[in-house]
């Protein structure tokens, strides 16, 4: 067993296969960080990607209703149009629904595409997570693999519940992650971002590593690179050591912990955001991109039928739901997003996208909500050039069906790849991800 602290050892006829070996296998204090250090890709942009594009992609859980966002229909009657009213925005004949005021002041920020399309009535729907229904590669996932981290950051941060939590409905965004690239590219997760002290165990030392242990390990770095000079493979053993120096830096820096942590932020810009959990997010969120993260991921908070959007009125309180919490904290902590990546000159190098599984049926059924619907429904996207006050497509009259430019999942996952600064036209490799889609080109400039 290689001993730590210890000089690594060698016969006469030099480095042995075994300590190789040995070295390979090190698992540095105990976690897997330094794995996602370690794509080629990631190292051939490592010094290329402080200033391009970060995305921040809010996934709202259950599917939200088009009508009571970004698509209403006031000409139409109640059963279709439903119990909430229509406001016009600055845009001559572009209004969105009364339960977001805020947004509605802001459209010049935000792009909305109302003519989304696919056929996937489930919520294990995973085509606007990938751009495919049999797909488990997430947008971040892919983004990170094709462009690398940022900045020392880690690239890929999930915020809300995973399935790893203690829920009963796995929702599908659980459902992605690294894929076929392996768990290196899964998420970092933070499970609730509105506490003093939020929990970041991959950045943490274990129980049973003291800071003397630490030292230790330390030491046995000094170690690898002793076995580097020494070995014929010194190259691929120093990549070895790179990375997991670079999980040390990680662990032993107070930059990242910093942006996780909102009680570093002003008190009156954290209520701008709301008070709950989705305005928090979206704060940390904001810090994160900031500080260099490419890709972080909110999901609305929490399981379907309870906490999210799924709302087909027979559970408790149904369409309430849409007038009391669901749309006023949406609106609150979007704008304050808006506003504040603005504020930073971040809104240019930021794509924001929000968007959920489907969207919610043309006539409300006898509970007085709406099912499931994903024939036609909004998604919005703001930031990175995109130009603010564009509506792309349009729904008929019942917003059953797309009138005029449908688009779909792997179009809109080949705008986000472009966005993100991946070629999509002569980049072979992205095209198992968007298949012969081209980006929205209302959307590219």
């Amino acid at each position: 067993m290689l001993q730590l602290g210890s000089a690594i050892s060698r016969s006469c006829q030099g480095v042995t296969r075994r300590h190789m070996l040995q070295i390979a296998g090190i698992d540095l204090l105990g976690i897997s960080l330094a794995d996602s250090f370690r794509s080629p890709t990631v190292r051939a942009n490592e010094r290329q990607t402080q200033h391009e594009t970060s995305c921040i992609f809010i996934w709202l859980n259950g599917g939200p209703s088009q009508f009571e966002t970004f698509d209403p229909k006031p000409n139409t009657s109640e059963t279709i149009r439903g119990p909430f009213g229509a406001i016009q925005t600055q845009l001559p004949g572009v209004a969105v629904s009364e339960l977001i005021p805020m947004l509605a002041r802001r459209i010049d920020k935000y792009a909305v595409i109302r003519s989304m399309t696919h056929r996937n009535t489930s919520h294990g729907s995973t085509a606007m997570l990938t751009g495919f229904d049999d797909k488990q590669e997430a947008f971040g996932a892919v983004a990170t693999k094709f462009k690398g981290s940022k900045q020392g950051m880690p690239p890929y941060v999930h915020i809300g519940s995973t399935a790893a939590d203690a829920t009963k409905i796995v929702s599908n965004i659980d459902k992605v992650g690294g894929g076929q690239f392996g768990s290196a590219y899964d998420p970092l997760a933070v499970r609730d971002p509105t506490g003093k002290n939020v929990k970041l165990s991959t950045f943490s030392l274990p129980n049973d590593i003291s800071a003397n242990r630490l030292q230790q390990r330390q030491e046995l770095l000094g170690s690898i690179d002793e076995f580097r000079r020494q070995s014929e493979s010194s190259r691929a053993i120093q990549e070895l050591a790179r990375h997991r120096q670079q999980a040390v830096d990680l662990l032993t820096s107070t930059r990242l912990r910093d942006a996780f942590d909102l009680e570093k932020d002003d008190r009156l810009l954290r209520a701008r955001y709301g008070a709950n959990f989705f305005g928090q997010a979206c704060m940390m969120a904001r810090r994160l991109v900031e500080a260099g993260t490419r890709y972080v991921q909110i999901k609305w908070y929490d399981i379907v039928a309870y906490d999210a959007w799924d709302c087909h009125g027979a559970e408790l309180p149904g369409m309430m739901r849409m007038e009391q919490q669901l749309c006023p904290r949406l609106d609150q902590g979007l704008s304050a997003l808006f506003d504040d990546l603005d504020d930073r000159g971040l809104l240019d190098s930021t794509l924001v996208v929000v968007a959920g599984e489907f969207g919610r049926t043309p006539k409300l059924n006898k509970n007085g909500a709406r099912d499931h619907w994903p024939y036609c429904y909004s998604a919005l996207m703001a930031g990175a050039g995109i130009p603010g006050g564009t509506i792309v497509g349009t729904s008929d009259r019942t917003c059953a069906a797309p009138s005029h430019r449908p688009v779909s999942p792997t179009e809109f996952a080949a705008t986000i790849y472009h966005l993100l600064g991946i070629d999509t036209t002569r980049d072979s490799r992205i095209r198992p991800f968007i298949g012969s889609a081209i980006p929205i080109r209302e959307l590219i400039g």
